[in-house]
Parts: structure tokens; C-alpha cells; sequence
């Protein structure tokens, strides 16, 4: 009796769930089939009609062509904004401008929203700025969602001296993709609430700022751009770059891939990020960082100027050879420089050290302080690596209970002041004359010579290698 009444009970169930499932079918075929059919305040919504806007509406609410306005030379400013849009900018063979806007949205939508994609152009003959707003509906089911803005100019117009500003809450911008895209702009800003990608793709340069602020997605400029200011505020979006030229560079991050060709900058490149990776081919200019904590990880070919990282706390660092200053404070991370020509201040807590002098009797020590030296290598508990080629002025190379191991060329001629308070060091040495120990300490050469080391070691233990020449 009881295996009868449970058959019967999921019979009714089943029964219950396919009467359901066969409503359900009925009214989505009802819905899609009759786009607009409310059933239940819910209707399947269809819009994929573009729309060519050539009309502006003035301060005056009177009508002006957009085409009249660009060949007047009246618009210096585009306004894009958008709760949702594609947008681009690209040129076009025939010999007007063309804003077009091409929707493709399918999908749920309640009434209280079927009606609410419009657009809007305007234009305010006091700032000569061209503005249009688009807003997509906010659809309760989406089958497909997008709308593409497109701003076509004349192939013929190279000089637009126009200012882009796009406004966004989601959505891509294509800066141009083709190979007849080589206009050039005023300056270029895109801000987006939510993931977007950003691609520069044209020939020419921009020549005043860019600025992309979006948290996420990819930044991706395909072409060599020239410009005097960039700025790039992300949370984690990959960048990708070609050769930059720029006055002033200022990239700030909490997790970014950062992939770079050549950079040059007149003045500096500001660079902060908590985490993330930083790789510059080559680098004409300053790196600086000077107040956020950079936990990132930072490869770089050739610097021709200063990088200047206070803070690097847990970065690992790597310059492949630096003509110029460099000042880097890690506490973890370590620094590695395979050529080093210039200043340097490198400390770390626990971080190991590994740099190769190369300076050049030609250096300029202008801005020498005596109380300090050319090579200033301090670490808690790390490690030191560094070969010295040429020397100029005092060096120093300092460790609490790390290791120092310190490799200098035959042919130097220098003094070695060795000051171990602590321990007696180990040492491994090929002195050729004038070899003094007292305590530990080594020193070399004449008391008069310009070339001087400095090594001090409270707890370590340090091995000086290679034969010397002791100058007389």
C-alpha cells in the first residue's frame, strides 16, 4: 500500500513539473516570437537598428550638423558617455564625419525598462565641444547586449586637434585599427567603472595627454606613441606597449602586468604598484617612486638615468645596465645590476645584492659627498655580490650578519679599510705587497690614492678575491 500511495504522489509530481515546463516553453515561444509582448510586466526585447547621428541640438535647441560644425573648425572637444558601449574612433574614405551607433541587444526585459535605450547629441558653441549620450537598457536577461558607437573621420583630416573624453561604465575603446588610421588627437581620456579593454592603434601621435583610468581588463597601445603626458591608474589590467615617447610618465597599480618596448621620458617616470610586474626593454629617463610601497617585480635592459625606488619593500629588481644614479630600498627583494656607471645607495633587510661596477674615469663627481661613497652597498642579512672593474672616491659595503663576497679587478689600484668588530674574518687574497693585518682588518696601497673600499661586517662572513696591484 505504501510503495502505491509514494508511486502515486510522484506521479503527481512529475505531471506538475511538465505542465509548468510546457507553460514556460509556451510563453517564451510567445516572447520571442512577438517581440514587445508583455506577459507578466516581462517582454523579449529586440533592437539591432543603427542609428547615423548627424545632428546636434545647440544651448539654443536648434540643430547643427555635425558635418558643418568639423568643417568650421568649431568642435575641439567630443564628449562620449555611455552605461554601456563599444566605443571607436577610425577614419573613413569618404569626406565627412559620421557618428553611427549600432546596437545589438536582444533579450528579457521588464516594462518598466523596454523603452529606455536613447541617445542624445548635443552641442555648446561656448566651449566648442560635441557631446552625445547613450544609454542601453537594463535587461533582466541578456542574449546579446552590445552597442557599438563609431566615430568616423576623414582621412583627410590628419590635424584634428580634438580632445576625446569617453565616460563609461563597461565597455571597450578602439583608438583606431587600421592602417589609414593616422590622425592625430589633442588628447585622449577614458574613465570605466567596470572591466574594459583599451586599444591604441594609430600612427600619429597624440600630442598633449592621455589618460586611461579602468580597473581591470587589458590597456594595449599597438602603435609608437608620442605625447607629453600619460597617465594609467589600474587595479590589475595587462599593459602592453610599443617604443613611448613622453614628457612625463606616471603609470599607478595594485597588481598590473606591465609589458614595455622603449621608453623615453624628458623628465620622469613615475611608477607605483603593491604588486605586479614591470618590464621596460630599455629606458631613456628617470624611474621614481617615492611614496608608495611597491611590492613588484621590475625588469629593465638599459637605463639612461636615475631610478630612484625607496620603497621597493619586496620587489625584486633588475636592470641589466644603469648610466645613472641609482637610490633602491628593499626589504625582501633582491636588486641585481649587471652594469652599474653612476651613484649608487642599495639597501636591503634580507635581500640579496648583486651589482658590477663599471664606472668611468670620466665620471662626474661634481656632486660627490665625502660622507659617502660612489658604491654604497648596505644589507641586514643578505647577501652582497659586487665585482669591481674601475673605482672612483670611497666605496662602501656594509652588513650586519649577511655575507659579502667581493671580487675586484688585477689591474685596480686601492685601499682596503676592513673593519670587522665583531669577528674575525675569512679571508682569500692574493696580495702582492704592503698586506697589514690588525683585527681583521686589511689595508692596501698608499695612504694618498683616490681609489678606496670600505668594508664593514659585524657578524658575516666576507671573502675578498682576485691579486692586486698595490699603487706606490
Amino acid at each position: 500500500m505504501k510503495n502505491t500511495v509514494s508511486k502515486g504522489i510522484l506521479f503527481y509530481i512529475f505531471l506538475l513539473i511538465a505542465v509548468v515546463l510546457g507553460v514556460l516553453c509556451v510563453i517564451g515561444a510567445v516572447l520571442v516570437f512577438s517581440p514587445g509582448t508583455e506577459i507578466f510586466g516581462i517582454s523579449y526585447y529586440v533592437n539591432v537598428n543603427s542609428q547615423s547621428v548627424e545632428t546636434a541640438f545647440d544651448d539654443n535647441q536648434n540643430k547643427r550638423k555635425i558635418d558643418d560644425l568639423f568643417d568650421q573648425k568649431q568642435i575641439e572637444t567630443i564628449n562620449i558617455t555611455t552605461n554601456y558601449a563599444n566605443v571607436s574612433v577610425e577614419t573613413r574614405q569618404d569626406n565627412f564625419v559620421e557618428f553611427i551607433i549600432e546596437p545589438s541587444l536582444t533579450g528579457l526585459i521588464t516594462s518598466e525598462n523596454k523603452d529606455t535605450f536613447s541617445y542624445y547629441c548635443s552641442y555648446s558653441p561656448n566651449t566648442k565641444t560635441l557631446s552625445i549620450t547613450v544609454t542601453s537598457p537594463t535587461m533582466l536577461l541578456a542574449f546579446n547586449d552590445t552597442i557599438d558607437v563609431v566615430l568616423s573621420l576623414p582621412e583627410t583630416i590628419t590635424e584634428t586637434n580634438l580632445n576625446l573624453n569617453v565616460i563609461t561604465q563597461s565597455g571597450n575603446l578602439t583608438l583606431g585599427n587600421r592602417e589609414l588610421d593616422d590622425y592625430s588627437l589633442k588628447s585622449v581620456s577614458i574613465i570605466a567603472e567596470n572591466s574594459s579593454n583599451v586599444t591604441f592603434g594609430i600612427n600619429a601621435g597624440i600630442t598633449n595627454k592621455i589618460s586611461v583610468n579602468v580597473p581591470s581588463g587589458n590597456i594595449r597601445f599597438k602603435k609608437d606613441i608620442s605625447t607629453n603626458y600619460i597617465d594609467i591608474t589600474s587595479k590589475s589590467a595587462k599593459i602592453e606597449t610599443k617604443n613611448i615617447t613622453a614628457y612625463e610618465m606616471t603609470i599607478n597599480t595594485e597588481g598590473s602586468s606591465i609589458k614595455m618596448e622603449d621608453i623615453t621620458v624628458e623628465t620622469i617616470f613615475n611608477y607605483s604598484a603593491r604588486r605586479g610586474i614591470l618590464m621596460i626593454d630599455n629606458l631613456n629617463g628617470n624611474l621614481n617612486n617615492s611614496e608608495e610601497v611597491i611590492i613588484s617585480n621590475i625588469t629593465i635592459g638599459e637605463v639612461n638615468g636615475d631610478v630612484l625606488l625607496p620603497n621597493a619593500d619586496s620587489s625584486d629588481i633588475t636592470i641589466e645596465s644603469l648610466n645613472g644614479t641609482g637610490a633602491i630600498s628593499t626589504k625582501s627583494g633582491n636588486v641585481t645590476i649587471n652594469k652599474a656607471s653612476g651613484f649608487l645607495w642599495i639597501t636591503t633587510q634580507s635581500g640579496k645584492i648583486e651589482v658590477n661596477v663599471e664606472t668611468a674615469e670620466t665620471f662626474d663627481t661634481t656632486s660627490y659627498d665625502e660622507d659617502q661613497g660612489i658604491i654604497n652597498l648596505e644589507t641586514q642579512s643578505g647577501r652582497i655580490n659586487v665585482v669591481f672593474e674601475n673605482l672612483l672616491l670611497k666605496n662602501y659595503i656594509k652588513t650586519t650578519s649577511g655575507k659579502i663576497d667581493c671580487n675586484i679587478s688585477p689591474t685596480l689600484n686601492l685601499i682596503i679599510d676592513y673593519d670587522c668588530s665583531k669577528n674575525v674574518p675569512t679571508l682569500s687574497t692574493g696580495l702582492s705587497n704592503g698586506e697589514i693585518t690588525n683585527q681583521g682588518s686589511i689595508t692596501m696601497g698608499s695612504s694618498n690614492t683616490n681609489n678606496h673600499i670600505i668594508i664593514s661586517n659585524e657578524k658575516g662572513n666576507t671573502s675578498i678575491q682576485d691579486t692586486y696591484v698595490v699603487k706606490q
